[in-house]
């Protein structure tokens, strides 16, 4: 891992930078090239647009690493709220959570509970829920709720998992074995070398051993990257298993190479969006920034500019 995708990761997790960036106007608005807004109205509004353009998307409240109770249960709130609305107007959107932002931090009974509401909401308008897939010390905690909540019958539960970590591939046949989908991508946290592959090489290679075997063996794989050799490894893939459009689908991030996404979509491909809003959107930011360079020349040119 590059020196500076690791610096901007751990500033992702500084409070005091947090405080100091989200305070300003101007980050605010560059931030919006990759967050939808603050409030639920925005994510909607961001998603009718993405929807009339033939994409279905994943709303996330954006929050994460909840001390606290009563923070969980508003967290858990502003995702049922979501859900109604998607429901309300029959939107192609599914729903993404952060099992710490649902309290597992503080109980994993009090997570349980609140993501056993939030998948059962899910379920009644007919959309699926993924639980996002956060550092490697709640990894397993993770894996053992998407277990725990297709046991209780909400069927539509999955989770994403991380090709960059060197357990993932006993996750997703132990996954897969349970019938989840799942989202598969690279990775955004720093980890030690004992827990996560450190080579962009090493981590492609995992990516698309994953791929092939979620094509092969997985339910619906969500096939989540903006990495052309990737992608056209996936489409190669799928066409020689006799997989078609219908069977998985590609994922990308709102405000990521949109012009490759728009392509996808005119080439017959299904494409997901995953679309954050909320107002805890720094640490979500931070990680765009540290992926992709491109993502760091885009902001610092737009401090430049004003």
């Amino acid at each position: 891992m590059s020196v500076l995708r690791t610096l901007l990761i751990r500033a992702g997790d500084s409070r005091v930078l947090q405080r100091q960036v989200t305070s300003r106007t101007l980050n605010r608005r560059i931030a919006k090239r990759f967050v939808a807004g603050e409030t639920l109205d925005d994510g909607l509004a961001v998603t009718r647009r993405l929807v009339a353009q033939g994409k279905t998307v994943t709303l996330d409240y954006l929050g994460e690493s909840v001390t606290d109770a009563a923070e969980a249960r508003a967290a858990a709130k502003a995702c049922l709220e979501a859900l109604d609305r998607i429901g309300a107007e029959r939107l192609p959107a599914g729903l993404s959570v952060k099992p710490t932002q649902m309290g597992l931090k503080v109980s994993a009974e009090l997570c349980a509970e609140l993501l056993s509401e939030v998948a059962a909401a899910s379920g009644r308008v007919g959309q699926h829920l993924t639980l996002d897939m956060e550092g490697s010390d709640v990894t397993e905690a993770t894996v053992a709720l998407v277990e725990r909540l297709r046991g209780a019958g909400h069927a539509d539960v999955g989770c994403a998992v991380q090709s960059y970590l060197r357990r993932t591939w006993a996750d997703i046949e132990r996954l897969s074995e349970a019938g989840a989908s799942l989202r598969l991508c690279k990775g955004a946290y720093a980890e030690p070398e004992s827990v996560a592959y450190q080579s962009r090489g090493e981590v492609d290679i995992a990516y698309a051993e994953a791929a092939t075997y979620l094509l092969q063996h997985g339910t619906y794989p969500r096939i989540a990257t903006h990495d052309d050799v990737l992608i056209e490894h996936v489409k190669r893939t799928a066409r020689r298993l006799g997989k078609g459009p219908d069977d998985f689908e590609f994922q990308m991030l709102y405000g990521v190479r949109v012009s490759l996404q728009d392509a996808l979509v005119a080439d017959g491909w299904r494409l997901r969006v995953y679309v954050p809003f909320g107002h805890e959107w720094y640490p979500y930011f931070m990680r765009r920034l540290a992926e992709r360079p491109a993502n760091l020349l885009f902001f610092l040119r737009a401090l430049r500019d004003t």
